[in-house]
C-alpha cells in the first residue's frame, strides 16, 4: 500500500508580554530621555525591530538601572534574537529587582520555552502561577510543555483552566483540540476547533486541523469544506493544499489529489512531502516508473523522508527490482516506516 505524507499542524502562538509605555515626566532631562528610550524600545519590539528594541532598553538602563519593566523587555527581545544567556541574566536581574512580579517569571518561561529547556520551563511557570494562580497563559503553556511530552490528558487540563480563566482563549481551545485528537476523540476535537473559530474565524491553521480532524473521523465532505476555507484564507498555505489532496486521495478522487499536489508543487518548488504523494498516486494508478521518479526526487530534496523510501520500495518491487525495493523498505523501517517490515518480512531474504 502506497504511503502518503501529510500533515496535521498544531500550531500556537509565543507570546511576549512586553510592558505598558510609561508617562515621560516634562522636561528634557537625562531621566525623560531615558523614558523616551524605554518607549522608543517597545515600539521597535511590536514592530519585530529586536536589535534595536535592545539598544534603545540598554540606553535606558544607563540611565536608570533599577528599572525593572527594561530588563524585562531586553530579556524577550533578547530571545526573540535567540541570545538566551543574555536573555535570562535581563529577566533574572528583573527578579532580583522585583521578585513579586508574575510576568517577570512568565516571560522567563517563555525564554526557556523558546529555547526548549522544558524543565526550566515548568518552574518558571509554577512560579508564576504561586503570585498569580489565574494566569490563563502561564497554564496554556504549561498544557503546551505537556503536549510535548505526550501527556495528553494531562495537557487538555491545563489547556481548560487556561480557558476557565480566559473563556475567549482561541489558541488555548485549538490546542486542547489537538491533544483530544492525538487521543481519537475526534468529536471532541471538532467542538474545540469550532470554538476556536467562533471566537476568531481568521485563524488559517484551525481551519486546517478542523479538517485533519473530520479526515481521521473519514468524513471527508466536511474534512475538504474545512481545508478549502484555510486555502481561501491565505492562497500560501500550502500546509492545508496538500491536506485537501491527502483527503481527496482517500476519498478515491485522484484528480483532484493530483492538482492539489501539483499545486504545492508551483508554491513550494522543493516540497518532498507533494512529490511523495504524487508518488502514491502513480502507484494507485499502476505507473510504476512515474513512482519511483517522483519518490526519488522526494528522497533528494529531503533524505529523511521515511514514506518516500517505503513508495519507492513498492514501485521497483513493481519493476522487478528486487534488490532496491528491499534497501529502501530497510531504510523506511529506520526512519519510523513500521509497515516496512511486513513487506521486509515476506519479500527480502535478509
Amino acid at each position: 500500500m502506497a504511503r502518503l505524507l501529510f500533515f496535521y499542524f498544531l500550531c500556537h502562538i509565543s507570546i511576549a508580554w512586553s510592558q505598558d509605555t510609561v508617562k515621560v515626566a516634562q522636561g528634557s532631562g537625562t531621566l525623560q530621555l531615558a523614558e523616551m528610550d524605554y518607549n522608543n524600545g517597545l515600539a521597535a519590539f511590536k514592530a519585530n525591530e529586536y536589535a534595536q528594541a535592545v539598544d534603545l532598553f540598554t540606553k535606558c538602563l544607563l540611565v536608570k538601572p533599577d528599572f525593572d519593566k527594561a530588563y524585562s523587555n531586553r530579556a524577550i527581545a533578547n530571545c526573540r534574537l535567540r541570545k538566551y544567556r543574555e536573555a535570562l541574566a535581563d529577566i533574572n536581574q528583573a527578579i532580583h529587582l522585583n521578585p513579586k512580579n508574575p510576568e517577570f517569571f512568565f516571560n522567563k518561561g517563555l525564554i526557556f520555552y523558546d529555547a526548549k529547556n522544558w524543565d526550566s520551563m515548568d518552574t518558571a511557570f509554577d512560579q508564576c502561577l504561586r503570585l498569580n494562580p489565574t494566569h490563563a497563559e502561564a497554564f496554556y503553556y504549561k498544557g503546551l510543555l505537556c503536549s510535548e511530552r505526550n501527556e495528553l490528558d494531562e495537557a487538555i487540563e491545563f489547556y481548560t483552566k487556561a480557558i476557565h480563566q480566559k473563556p475567549d482563549y482561541a489558541y488555548a481551545y485549538n490546542d486542547r483540540g489537538s491533544a483530544k485528537r492525538q487521543k481519537s476523540d475526534y468529536a471532541g476535537a471538532i467542538e474545540d476547533y469550532e470554538k476556536a473559530l467562533s471566537l476568531n474565524n481568521s485563524l488559517v491553521f484551525v481551519y486546517n486541523n478542523l479538517g485533519s480532524a473530520y479526515r481521521l473521523g473519514k468524513n471527508y465532505t466536511k474534512a475538504i469544506e474545512a481545508y478549502t476555507k484555510a486555502i481561501h484564507l491565505s492562497g500560501t498555505y500550502v500546509i492545508a493544499v496538500n491536506n485537501r489532496g491527502a483527503a481527496y486521495f482517500e476519498n478515491n478522487n485522484l484528480q483532484s489529489a493530483q492538482k492539489d499536489f501539483e499545486d504545492v508543487l508551483k508554491k513550494d518548488p522543493s516540497n518532498s512531502f507533494a512529490y511523495n504523494n504524487l508518488a502514491s498516486i502513480a502507484i494507485r494508478e499502476k505507473d510504476y516508473k512515474k513512482a519511483k521518479s517522483m519518490s526519488s526526487k522526494a528522497i533528494e530534496l529531503d533524505p529523511k523522508n521515511g514514506p518516500a523510501y517505503f513508495n519507492r520500495g513498492i514501485a521497483s518491487q513493481m519493476l522487478r527490482e528486487e534488490d532496491e525495493s528491499c534497501s529502501d523498505w530497510k531504510k523506511a523501517l529506520e526512519l519510523g516506516i513500521d509497515g516496512a517490515r511486513v513487506f521486509i518480512n515476506t519479500s527480502c531474504s535478509n
